[in-house]
């Protein structure tokens, strides 16, 4: 009689030979064995390595999520399909089989879902672009979401129509170090907000910045407001505003080091801007005047322009 041998235990095994035994498995291999159980999920989360993985979340009209790894592993990446009022977000085998899939009618439900596991699994950074305009109630509540598991967002990159100042304040006050934050999405005329010294965005780009005072955004690295609205009052196209922002530039030892503004059929007026501030002209035209300061602090000098619709602080040294 032929002995038969016993299943092999592969989560009796010690961490050790575990570890090089997963360096032999691609990602949705790894991934896969972590959904057989709780269990397995926390045992893959052990033998890998720490801060190792991205997840790159793209809301579209065909969205996709990507898991990137360092190294040689390949992205997985999940796919999302509706059939009629059910969604479905799917991975798939190189074949094409469908090695595991979430569904329900709620979409938000099974990112959720998705998020929660991936998180367990692998605890990733994440970048998140709502491409298309999503319902304002989705974006929050993934951005909530992904708030709760203390994932860390590396970009965030929001289009979505009109936000309501309640959840456009939500969005600044949540993600005040984020490194790259796109608001590409308009709030309504009568919104203020005033953001304080713990807002350090690397990369600020906004898209309606109507009621913006820049000197608040002096800790920022970057900062980019195009004009793609139509409200008649905008903050920064008060030169006092302007005029507040350069000399808190030149009295502190701000991030700042790039401002570029874009006002459409505003004129900013740079004798009214520059008034009482000491400043070296450059150069000087019918349609712009470019003079440079000097920060008293460390001596940096920074390049300022002022055009006939266009605002610019570039730091040249």
């Amino acid at each position: 009689m032929t002995e038969v041998s016993k299943p092999f235990s592969l989560f009796r095994l010690p961490g050790v030979p575990m570890t090089k035994i997963s360096r032999y498995m691609n990602l949705r291999e790894i991934l896969l064995v972590s959904f057989v159980s709780k269990k397995s999920a926390f045992i893959m989360k052990s033998i890998l390595p720490p801060n190792w993985f991205n997840l790159e979340m793209k809301f579209s009209e065909n969205s996709e999520i990507s898991l990137i790894a360092k190294g040689t592993w390949v992205p997985i990446k999940v796919k999302s399909q509706k059939t009629g009022d059910v969604f479905e977000l799917q991975i798939a085998q190189d074949n094409g089989v469908i090695a595991h899939r979430w569904t329900s009618r709620d979409f938000k439900a099974i990112v959720k879902q998705l998020l929660t596991h991936f998180a367990t699994v692998f605890n990733p950074t994440i970048s998140i672009d709502f491409e298309t305009a999503y319902i304002q109630e989705f974006v929050i509540r993934v951005l909530q979401h992904v708030k709760q598991l203390n994932l860390v967002i590396t970009s965030l990159k929001i289009l979505s129509g009109n936000i309501s100042p309640e959840g456009y304040k939500y969005i600044l006050e949540m993600h005040r170090e984020v490194p790259e934050l796109s608001m590409f999405c308009e709030v309504a005329s009568h919104f203020k907000y005033r953001v304080g010294p713990d807002f350090r965005v690397d990369d600020f780009l906004v898209s309606d910045g109507h009621w913006m005072h820049f000197e608040d955004f002096v800790n920022c690295k970057k900062v980019t407001v195009l004009h793609r609205n139509d409200h008649k009052q905008k903050t920064y196209a008060n030169p006092e505003v302007l005029r507040a922002f350069i000399r808190k530039w030149i009295e502190s030892d701000c991030r700042l080091e790039y401002l570029e503004v874009y006002g459409g059929f505003i004129l900013f007026r740079f004798r009214e801007v520059l008034s009482g501030l000491e400043y070296r002209t450059i150069e000087q035209t019918e349609y712009s005047h470019i003079v440079e300061i000097t920060r008293r602090c460390d001596g940096r000098k920074g390049k300022v322009t002022c055009g006939t619709d266009h605002f610019e602080l570039n730091v040249i040294d």
